[in-house]
């Protein structure tokens, strides 16, 4: 059965990662500060530091924004469910938005009204590798939170994802463009920022650092980061030659962007649930894209939020994800193929 998601690690990796520990002690130490530079680079900010929990990471990063208690954050309505909770962890008020039309991440200020919500800033993601409008959401002046975890790599055309906002927010887990086995990175270029981060992970918050293990494995990704990607297209490339000779479509990244392929999104015109079952039996693993949104775990008023979220409904009833990862073989690229030619 091919998964939905691999992480993209291979057997030469981790005869890296040993011969890396075999000069150093395995711990919490350079390797960790090593990694989370290079990430912080990779993204053109000045410093970064990383955390061995997302949910830790997270809330320092939303922190260091220093608002105050109550403020109002405002968040995608298709961000993981787990964005609220950690917000109203952290002592703030998350204020879901409504997605763009066609496209996962949130509308362009162009198009939407953010003024009206009164918001103290705002988290903002690159849900399935999409890139928002950076460009005009840094116009807003309030503090961005850039979580580009799903869509490190990508771009605007005029500026790289993870480099316009305050603060960024980098996943590492199995399953985002970069994995170091779990946890994160939050990098910044402000320097009171910077402190407060680096205070975070030194013991006193209970913040552990991630370890240098998992930070050998980081620093090789990072070190392929532009051939995995590059890989992502390629397969894309072939998966959307395919997909339009049916009756689905995918979602196109808008403007000059380049959105990374964490997975391969459709939009299917027949029921979700029957795509998930006929890929299935014939050995693959097709996800359904947004299981773990605001949208479909915060369920207590659905006609509500139906009502005030129509361009996320629309988008989540429809979308699911197709297997789509540096380590595809040639037979599993035939096998997901063949599925999307022949899906009801």
């Amino acid at each position: 059965m091919i998964p939905t998601f691999r992480p993209t690690i291979r057997r030469a990796d981790m005869d890296a990662v040993l011969s890396r520990l075999a000069e150093d002690s395995i711990g919490s130490g350079q390797l960790a500060a090593e990694f989370s530079q290079k990430l912080a680079r990779y993204v053109q900010r000045r410093s970064g530091v990383s955390m061995r929990s997302y949910g830790q990471a997270f809330i320092a990063a939303i922190r260091s924004l220093d608002l105050e208690p109550g403020s109002r954050v405002g968040c995608s309505v298709l961000a993981p469910a787990m964005v609220r909770h950690l917000l109203e962890q952290a002592g703030f008020a998350p204020v879901p938005i409504d997605s763009q039309k066609n496209l996962p991440v949130l509308p362009s200020p162009l198009n939407f009204d953010y003024e009206a919500l009164n918001l103290s800033a705002l988290y903002v993601d690159t849900r399935l590798g999409f890139i928002p409008d950076l460009d005009n959401l840094t116009g807003l002046r309030i503090p961005l939170v850039e979580d580009v975890s799903e869509g490190l790599g990508g771009n605007t055309g005029s500026v790289m994802a993870g480099s316009v906002g305050d603060v960024t927010l980098i996943g590492v887990e199995p399953e985002h463009i970069v994995t170091a086995g779990g946890g994160a990175v939050v990098a910044t270029s402000n320097t009171r920022r910077v402190s407060f981060l680096s205070g975070q992970v030194d013991g006193t918050f209970g913040n552990p650092s991630l370890p240098d293990m998992n930070a050998a494995l980081g620093l090789i990704q990072v070190k392929n980061l532009e051939r995995f990607i590059e890989r992502r297209k390629e397969l894309a490339a072939r998966f959307i030659r395919t997909v339009r000779k049916t009756r689905h479509v995918m979602p196109v990244q808008t403007g000059e962007g380049e959105n990374v392929f964490f997975a391969l999104p459709l939009l299917v015109e027949s029921s979700p649930r029957d795509v998930e079952q006929y890929a299935r039996s014939h050995g693959v693993t097709v996800a359904r894209a947004f299981s773990d949104s605001i949208l479909n775990v915060e369920t207590e008023d659905a006609d509500t939020y139906a009502r005030q979220f129509p361009n996320a409904l629309s988008f989540s009833s429809r979308t699911v994800l197709f297997p789509l990862f540096p380590t595809l073989s040639k037979s599993e690229q035939d096998r997901v193929e063949r599925v999307l030619l022949t899906i009801p």
